[in-house]
């Protein structure tokens, strides 16, 4: 090859490698660039976990997919209101792709903004969508932009492990009787519905309830316990048991520690694996881990295509249970061996 040739050569290639460096910039921007929100409805343990394990997954599939995610985090501290005007503005400046939420609030809220745009909804950590608003009928497609998961394990599979226990304590001529202090948080609410259904079915227990007005926000939560402290001092002499309720308050510890420390009663059904920890005699409640990553697969397929119209709303497959044996043990109650199995690892002294 000549010098001239071998000159040329070189030129091309250089003029190349010019043309590759500035086209690069529109290469990358002809990415598939997809835009998620993810809503919480307040900084709680169960939700900072569901939100964790949910981005963790989110982001792998984004990278074994090739798709790059824009996602939002949105969090509304128990102000559906504020949820509500943040989604507004997101969806002025253009449609998100997806949006995923975690709990009841977040989950209203985003109805509420999307219900008539085609964007996909999946809400996750929501005790009674259908109390709620969200969707119309449990274990059926929804027809709808709108689908997800139930957060909670059935009440009837809830009173019959409890019963098993408790009743080892209470004399068998009387219904043992539980206090449930809770606020007005939609969840809380259609899960004391529940449980007092099949208590009116079953006649062997009953609920002793005391509610306490739902405050939004993080000032709302030192006003709630203050409240649900009364309620301890006046049913504490009526009851043989708390039951932890489901919401923010039930799953915030210093609920925990209000109902050992302001009373002698023992708390039978926890609210959280922690509260077990703390001296609750059992917790039952669908993995977090789990749920937060089934979330995630869901939101990628509808960034596939997939119509959340045909998806059953229906339970988590994967629950985990705990029990607290230095609490039985000072009940006198014996835990079964296959409760023992199902706890697994979560079993506490």
């Amino acid at each position: 090859m000549n010098r001239r040739a071998c000159k040329i050569n070189i030129w091309i290639l250089v003029t190349a490698g010019i043309l590759c460096w500035l086209l690069m910039p529109f290469y990358a921007a002809a990415r598939d660039v997809r835009q998620v929100v993810v809503v919480v409805t307040m900084q709680l343990p169960a939700c900072e976990t569901h939100l964790t394990h949910f981005v963790d997954r989110l982001e792998q599939i984004g990278e074994q997919s090739g798709i790059d995610i824009d996602l939002i985090t949105i969090r509304a501290n128990g102000d559906r209101q504020f949820a509500e005007n943040q989604l507004k503005k997101i969806l002025k400046k253009g449609r998100p792709d997806v949006v995923a939420t975690i709990a009841t609030l977040a989950s209203q809220a985003a109805v509420t903004v999307f219900k008539d745009t085609g964007v996909p909804i999946f809400f996750f950590q929501v005790s009674d969508p259908v109390g709620a608003g969200l969707i119309q009928k449990i274990g059926e497609p929804t027809g709808t932009n709108v689908t997800g998961r139930v957060f909670t394990v059935p009440a009837k599979v809830r009173t019959d492990l409890i019963m098993r226990l408790v009743t080892q304590t209470v004399p068998p001529d009387r219904p043992v009787v539980f206090g449930y202090i809770h606020s007005t948080y939609p969840s809380a609410m259609g899960d004391i519905r529940q449980l007092k259904t099949i208590a009116a079915q079953e006649n062997h227990f009953r609920f002793a309830v005391h509610d306490v007005m739902y405050e939004k926000g993080p000032d709302g939560m030192p006003v709630m316990l203050a409240a649900a402290a009364k309620g301890v001092q006046t049913l504490s002499d009526r009851v043989d048991f708390w039951w932890e309720p489901q919401g923010p308050l039930g799953e915030h510890p210093d609920y925990t520690r209000l109902l050992l420390e302001r009373s002698t009663v023992p708390v039978a059904m926890g609210q959280t694996m922690d509260s077990v920890k703390m001296g609750a005699l059992l917790h039952i409640t669908p993995d977090l881990e789990a749920g937060g990553r089934e979330a995630a697969n869901f939101v990628a397929a509808f960034l596939k295509g997939a119509d959340p119209g045909t998806i059953p709303v229906t339970a988590p497959a994967r629950f985990q249970l705990g029990i607290n044996l230095t609490t039985a043990l000072n009940l006198n109650i014996v835990v079964p061996p296959d409760i023992l199995a199902l706890a697994g690892n979560h079993v506490y002294r």
